[in-house]
């Protein structure tokens, strides 16, 4: 194995060049094709040294001049294959390296940096920042050196590029607590703490970049009226104005105007009767600019756990969710619903929407908007009714909504699918990863990664994950790759 590493280490030659001197990651590293790095702001017309290492170091400069005290981030055992390229007259750069297509490799980790020169009084002038890649075969999970914290469940990603605009950081948001996740390095570092800690929560992304976190469960498992506005700026959590009630299990969507809208849910969680019983049909709206919250109309029915999902008309789309009907105080009818309903923030009233194909619920986090406008509900579970809600077993169904005609397209996946994740790539087609099947009380998880193509409505199972993964947290990074998360640990997946 070292031998074949070594012989790939020799293909590291650049096909072109092109730099800047923030050292970035462009492309994913997929095995077969051309990793790309870039830096930029470096100095105009200047040689630069590319430096790449299995080890992160440090290794002394003075290693090479006795006059320079510095560091580089890198070891030394790849140093017969470091290369110098120039900056043009804007002081940019790209660096082309060219994968071999041998699985051999899946998961290695290289590690680099660049540094100009010559300075005016030492060898090295200015040393870029360290850049980790992770190479991988296509839709292949490759589990990435570093360990959180704490270990996440249902996590929530945010995204915070205040010390890279270019690759940005990542803080992963749970009922454990919070990590940051450099999206240069992939290392972590335990995150800010929420001022009050919770788990159930709904959140939301504000036309600024902040994140609005609403209500959830406490540590002693009371739903909670309270929430928390998340700044990437300022890397900090701040209290703002409670809901006018408590909810967990609920939903919320920013609309186009800068509000947020929450709907459904419960006040009581941590009891399955009791949580029907306490259940809601109210709707409420958070103004960020003025810090307030007021009623918004009831949707049509009591809902646990729906999506919500603002629409390029708009509108917002609840649909779906486990609707409770309660007579004389006691719910005499639980089950998925197939029902859907749309908000218009101009008339601040809800219409019918045409009904999903079929009820679903606990698809709240696989809800993607696709490039054409129209949505994507995938998996999720059926609840039959109260007394067999444990036997509520997991869908294979994946339902598309037009919002031009009001219809909905029935598409399956090849196993049902709950707790899995669902990421529209830049590509177009939406990535599904993991996910439990079978039934709740006895789910059985998945390591598959399916894709969906939008441009014909079907699906393709490709390669595994490293390990089977539900609810997880999903995103696609700047450079192309797809970031998962959950529990103490991350790994990546190229397309």
């Amino acid at each position: 194995m070292h031998a074949r590493l070594l012989a790939f280490a020799a293909t590291l030659l650049p096909l072109a060049a092109q730099a800047s001197f923030d050292l970035d990651k462009v492309t994913p590293g997929r095995l077969g094709s051309t990793l790309s790095l870039g830096v930029r702001a470096a100095p105009a017309n200047q040689l630069f040294l590319t430096m790449m290492s299995y080890g992160k170091g440090p290794t002394p400069i003075s290693t090479f001049d006795p006059n320079d005290p510095r560091s580089i981030e890198l070891g030394l055992e790849l140093a017969g294959n470091w290369y110098v390229l120039a900056t043009d007259a804007a002081g940019t750069a790209t660096v082309n390296t060219s994968l071999p297509n041998d699985p051999v490799f899946h998961a290695t980790v290289l590690y680099w940096q660049t540094a100009t020169f010559p300075g005016t009084t030492r060898i090295v002038d200015r040393i870029s920042n360290r850049v980790t890649t992770q190479l991988g075969t296509t839709a292949t999970g490759a589990l990435l050196p570093t360990t959180f914290s704490v270990s996440h469940a249902a996590p929530v990603l945010c995204w915070n590029r205040t010390r890279d605009a270019y690759q940005a950081d990542l803080l992963v948001v749970s009922a454990a607590g919070t990590d940051l996740l450099s999206g240069r390095t992939l290392e972590t570092q335990p995150g800010p703490a929420m001022v009050s800690p919770r788990g159930g929560f709904a959140h939301a992304t504000l036309n600024d970049g902040r994140v609005l976190f609403t209500g959830g469960v406490d540590g002693t498992g009371a739903v909670v009226a309270t929430c928390e506005i998340y700044n990437p700026t300022t890397n900090t959590f701040t209290l703002v104005a409670p809901m006018p009630g408590p909810r967990a299990g609920h939903a919320a969507a920013t609309l186009p105007d800068g509000r947020v809208l929450v709907v459904g849910g419960t006040t009581v969680i941590n009891d399955l009767l009791l949580a029907a019983t306490n259940s809601l049909n109210t709707a409420a709206l958070y103004n960020p600019a003025t810090n307030t919250w007021s009623a918004a109309p009831a949707i049509g029915g009591r809902r646990l756990f729906p999506s919500l999902t603002q629409l390029n008309t708009g509108r917002m789309l609840v649909a779906g969710g486990i609707e409770v009907t309660v007579l004389f105080g006691v719910p005499v009818a639980v089950a998925s619903t197939n029902r859907a309903q749309l908000y218009n923030p101009a008339t601040n009233a809800w219409t019918a929407a045409a009904n999903m194909p079929f009820g679903r619920a606990y698809h709240h986090d696989n809800q993607v908007v696709l490039g054409d406008g129209r949505v994507l509900l995938s998996g999720g579970v059926l609840v039959p009714d109260l007394l067999n809600a444990q036997n509520a077993a997991a869908i294979a169904n994946a339902d598309i909504y037009n919002p031009a005609t009001n219809t909905w397209a029935t598409t399956t996946m090849s196993v049902s699918r709950t707790s899995h994740a669902a990421t529209r790539l830049s590509n177009g087609l939406v990535a599904v990863t993991g996910g439990a099947t079978g039934l709740l009380a006895t789910p059985t998880g998945l390591d598959m990664v399916s894709t969906f193509d939008p441009a014909t409505n079907t699906w393709a199972d490709l390669s595994n994950l490293n390990e089977e993964r539900a609810a997880h947290g999903a995103v696609q990074m700047p450079d192309g790759t797809l970031l998962l998360i959950s529990g103490s640990s991350a790994e990546t997946v190229r397309f």
